[in-house]
């Protein structure tokens, strides 16, 4: 039995979700079980010091749980059957969101709010991530502009946040099926890289492609890769930057913190070794697929 139905069996004032209207969320305090991740609440003014200090080792703090436009989109997501929360024709893209800590640490402080327009619902699926709509206008965010907002979330609140920032889609009969594959895309790409603050559809394709290929295509593949890699551990991260700087030696090694001829003996090595010339279109491409292969397996 969970930590939270123990709870609600052994205290009278706690509360599952169901028990409370909307307009009641903001007058209680949330909880989520570490385990099972079912929320439970208790009245802000209901709980001694003891109780509140007990209950935060047993679950993590939370906030509310979505109501409005958000719960809207969270039932058109989970529900197959359901309406699109947007009128048919509409144009909008969904922005993921993952952080390192819990972005909304009470109902005061909700950095979110600041990034994106009014127009955009800002949906926490938990306290670590979630999606934001945004609906197609001139107060759309670019790239660089949600580059910017994440490295102020890391300056201010020392929370680092990858956005994910998706297509931009007409509602239609697909949209769900759309937005659902872009959210598995995130999911498999943040699994093992967490470096790029900004994501787009175009940063998550080739982690993708990479896993519609079975594990015995891919160890054929990239077989004289991995045994290099297995014995310089430093190597797949040379390539895979190398490779992400147009092959430029100057900046690649810049990046690296190395010399550069230091770098080159390491890519003419690298080529002697598996006969891949990473200057190459197609050598780039499949050196590029081998790092992101080894890093997946062992990030």
């Amino acid at each position: 039995m969970s930590n939270v139905k123990k709870l609600l069996q052994s205290m009278n004032s706690a509360k599952k979700p169901s028990d409370l209207s909307a307009p009641e969320f903001e007058s209680y305090l949330w909880f989520r079980d570490k385990e099972t991740e079912e929320l439970i609440a208790f009245n802000k003014n209901g709980l001694s010091p003891n109780e509140l200090s007990l209950l935060s080792m047993l679950l993590n703090p939370s906030s509310p749980p979505p109501s409005g436009k958000a719960d809207e989109w969270l039932n058109f997501l989970r529900d197959d059957s359901g309406n699109c929360p947007l009128p048919k024709g509409s144009s909008f893209r969904m922005v993921q969101f993952s952080s390192n800590a819990a972005l909304v640490q009470d109902a005061d402080e909700a950095p979110l709010d600041y990034v994106f327009s009014e127009q955009a619902v800002i949906v926490l699926k938990n306290e670590n991530s979630g999606f934001v709509i945004e609906p197609q206008s001139s107060d759309t965010l670019s790239l660089e502009e949600l580059a910017s907002a994440s490295q102020a979330i890391e300056n201010d609140l020392e929370i680092n946040i990858t956005f994910f920032a998706g297509s931009f889609h007409t509602v239609n009969a697909e949209t769900r099926s759309m937005l659902l594959m872009e959210m598995d895309w995130f999911e498999q790409h943040t699994f093992h890289d967490h470096r790029q603050p900004v994501l787009s559809l175009f940063d998550v394709m080739p982690i993708n492609l990479i896993n519609r290929f079975s594990d015995f295509e891919k160890n054929t593949l990239f077989s004289a890769i991995f045994e290099l890699f297995e014995t310089e551990q430093d190597l797949p991260r040379i390539i895979q930057t190398f490779v992400e700087n147009l092959s430029n030696v100057s900046s690649t090694a810049k990046m690296l913190y190395m010399h550069r001829n230091s770098l080159q003996y390491r890519l003419d090595k690298f080529t002697e070794k598996t006969s891949i010339d990473l200057k190459t279109f197609y050598g780039g491409l499949i050196a590029y697929f081998a790092c992101l292969e080894w890093n997946q397996r062992n990030g």
